[in-house]
């Protein structure tokens, strides 16, 4: 039987025809850039991880699901999930839709494709936003629900409205190969794990048209998302010592005529040696602390980020609210505070001072103690950041954004300016 796969159309009501062509199923993309107005929505990168934005070995997260999704469906994701735990020493606690404050919460719907923010940057999300989509459509038993409309004698080409029917009348049949691949994946992301395609060296990308607009076709990325998406490779540190693994859940699929050499790959539906091997050394289960430990600070309770024109002083003053934590080793942070347009492009300067990489920004160095926890702007003033109206580009009869941002230099590795933490203002207008 002809396999059908179906868009995110299905709930749109539209008439349209499927035809028999297999259709792509829609890649991961992994949150983070996009609230830094970078225009791309993934970290490229198993033998993979984000060393920086892992969680601590031990931790409990608590995870919750948004509105949506049926029983049946929550506990397959919950199963899939927990596969993790068997390997790690993490814990992922599901907990109440209610629960206020969660680590992880997850969205189950149509529409929004398969993506999660990678280990701690969930943090970056406020707590009415979801950290991972599934975009539960290409879950669905497609061939089932074809088979159903053949008996009631209804023929090729199948009308969406007409699956649509068929699967909200006869609900909770499920693609399990295909969903444990996708859940598996997707929390393997939440856990710190990057994209395996993204090995040093490992796959021979063609940075062709056709690439490009296979991409495009498929999952509606421009260019610089496919770069971001598919063809940047990891730095060497991030490998973790591990060499590359064909057979990791975090790997895409890959078509022979993607690459140079016709190298290709099926994506697995379970995790690799390698997958097990590198969840255990970031989250061992006998130490106290990871194979490889990174300077790393976590930010928490980040109340509110304060913004006042003071005409005495002539600048702005901004004195964010938030808790931080410093794990065992620490490199140099820095708090960044740049100007945005409220379209979200940056501010570019030539200044010499108040400049951050070349856009208008204030920021502080700190270093901070090991194992230390400190709160800024609770109960008392203890952190501000200056910015003179002086050094602000003329932006008359427009707002802007602040954007406060945590950066950590490792010094010792030389990984510099791994953005740990943000936070944006709504627009705001400033005097003349």
């Amino acid at each position: 039987m002809k396999r059908y796969l179906l868009f995110a159309a299905v709930l749109t009501l539209v008439s349209i025809q499927l035809s028999a062509q297999s259709i792509p199923k829609p890649s991961c993309t992994t949150i983070l850039s996009d609230a830094m107005f970078s225009g791309r929505d993934t970290v490229s990168g198993r033998g993979v991880a984000d060393n920086y934005h892992t969680w601590e070995p031990g931790d409990e997260l608590l995870v919750k699901f948004m509105p949506g999704g049926s029983t049946i469906l929550r506990d397959r994701v919950i199963m899939y999930a927990k596969e993790w735990e068997k390997y790690g020493n993490i814990k992922l606690k599901f907990v109440a839709d209610t629960t206020k404050q969660t680590d992880i919460r997850v969205r189950l719907g149509k529409g929004a494709g398969h993506n999660s923010a990678v280990g701690t940057e969930a943090k970056f999300r406020s707590q009415n936003m979801q950290t991972m989509n599934f975009d539960t459509l290409f879950f669905a038993d497609i061939d089932y629900y074809l088979l159903k409309l053949k008996k009631r004698g209804v023929n090729p080409p199948y009308n969406i409205n007409q699956l649509a029917t068929e699967m909200n009348t006869d609900p909770n049949h499920w693609n399990d190969r295909e969903m444990r691949r996708v859940v598996t994946h997707e929390f393997g992301h939440s856990l710190g794990l990057l994209h395996e395609q993204s090995f040093p060296g490992a796959v021979k990308w063609k940075k062709t048209d056709s690439v490009y607009n296979y991409y495009k076709e498929t999952q509606g990325w421009d260019r610089a998302r496919v770069d971001f998406n598919v063809f940047d490779v990891a730095d060497q540190f991030f490998t973790n010592g591990t060499t590359y693994d064909p057979k990791s859940i975090m790997h895409y699929s890959i078509e022979p005529w993607q690459t140079l050499d016709g190298y290709s790959l099926k994506s697995s539906t379970e995790l690799s040696l390698g997958d097990k091997s590198l969840i255990a050394a970031l989250y061992p289960k006998n130490t106290a602390a990871a194979t490889m430990v990174v300077p790393k600070v976590m930010v928490s309770n980040f109340t509110k980020l304060n913004v006042v024109s003071d005409t005495i002083r002539k600048g702005l003053v901004i004195t964010p609210s938030f808790d931080l934590k410093t794990n065992p080793k620490l490199g140099e942070v820095y708090f960044v505070a740049r100007l945005a347009t409220e379209d979200g492009k940056y501010i570019k300067t030539d200044a010499l001072y108040y400049n951050w990489g070349g856009t208008t920004a204030t920021y502080k160095k700190m270093n901070l103690l090991p194992n230390s926890k400190v709160s800024y702007n609770k109960g008392k003033k203890n952190l501000e950041l200056f910015m003179p109206f002086e050094y602000i580009p003329d932006t008359y009869g427009k707002k802007i954004i602040v954007v406060f941002a945590v950066y950590l230099d490792d010094v010792a590795n030389n990984q510099m300016d791994k953005l740990m933490y943000f936070s944006t203002t709504t627009a705001l207008s400033l005097p003349r």
